[in-house]
């Protein structure tokens, strides 16, 4: 048994500083010269066309990330492996901005900004430590958040746990791996139905996850609960094309999970005392900003991209 765990500290330890290796041999920001996208592309939050590597990875966001474009479409495919990013990413959202003048300061800028959910039905994912990676629970709301219902059940069933020490791992775990990452990938379907746009002329600034205005966003859970987004953008609503190929500037933006509006606190007074409303208020406060910072701050940074031509 203790060669077990210590094959299981080992492997879990092997896979850390593989993506932690990973992420130091690329840049921090894409080189500007333009990449064509594979031919077999399709916006559904998988990378299996991407061959699951990346133009960079941010150390100020902590996203691996890579922009394309075909000649129709500019394309952005993100994924975070740490679950406190990936919780950042599902509260706020991420913000993809094109300056075509290539300036920070262009009022004309397009704003994509997605996944978007409703505070009550956030996703929420409690990364396990351990050896094996521990427990993962899939819950609403945020820290402190209720939610669950129907999905803590599907999580019961689905769930394997692997206990440093603990029992060997299932002959089953890579199948009922596969049930958890689709237990996960059916609430973010399920409650993650729309895209916010600012700067396309015609365009509402809240447009549905189905809309056929030339804009596709997915999300997906890989089995290794890695989280990977992905955007497509038509080139014409950005004013863009292959054959004026013009350096661009780009802002993407890691927005802070907002989290204080799910934790609400009920002080009870003594028996025969009534709650002291201020000391309730002021408890409310510091919770509300206690789940606030664990958002984390908002993250960006900028980039240059000029358009591939075939």
């Amino acid at each position: 048994m203790k060669n077990l765990k210590i094959f299981f500290i080992m492997g879990a330890s092997a896979l850390l500083f593989s993506t932690f290796v990973c992420a130091q041999k690329l840049p921090n920001v894409q080189p500007s010269t333009g990449l064509r996208v594979p031919a077999n592309i399709k916006v559904d939050g998988k990378t299996t066309e991407w061959d699951n590597s990346f133009q960079a990875y941010n150390h100020a966001t902590d996203v691996f990330y890579t922009i394309a474009n075909d000649d129709d479409k500019l394309y952005l495919v993100i994924q975070a492996t740490d679950k406190q990013i990936v919780n950042k990413i599902i509260g706020g959202g991420v913000t993809f901005s094109i300056q075509k003048s290539g300036k920070k300061n262009d009022k004309d800028a397009v704003s994509i900004t997605y996944p978007i959910f409703d505070a009550k039905d956030r996703p929420y994912v409690r990364g396990g430590g351990g050896a094996a990676g521990g427990i993962r629970v899939f819950t609403t709301g945020g820290p402190g958040g209720g939610g669950g219902g129907d999905l803590a059940t599907s999580m019961q069933a689905a769930t394997t746990v692997i206990k440093s020490g603990g029992d060997a791992p299932n002959a089953n775990a890579k199948t009922e791996g596969d049930s958890i990452m689709n237990v996960y990938n059916k609430r973010l379907d399920d409650k993650s139905k729309n895209i916010a746009v600012i700067g396309i002329p015609g365009l509402d600034t809240l447009i549905s996850v189905y809309n056929e205005d030339g804009i596709r966003a997915a999300e997906r859970f890989n089995n290794k609960m890695d989280y990977t987004y992905e955007l497509s953008i038509d080139l014409k609503k950005l004013g863009l094309s292959v054959t004026d190929a013009a350096k661009f500037a780009y802002h993407i933006k890691v927005n802070a999970a907002k989290m204080g509006d799910n934790i609400k606190i009920n002080i009870q007074g003594s028996p025969g005392a009534a709650a002291d409303p201020a000391m309730q208020a002021r408890i409310q406060q510091m919770m509300t900003q206690l789940s606030a910072s664990s958002g984390g701050e908002t993250t960006d940074f900028w980039g240059e991209y000029t358009l591939a031509k075939k």
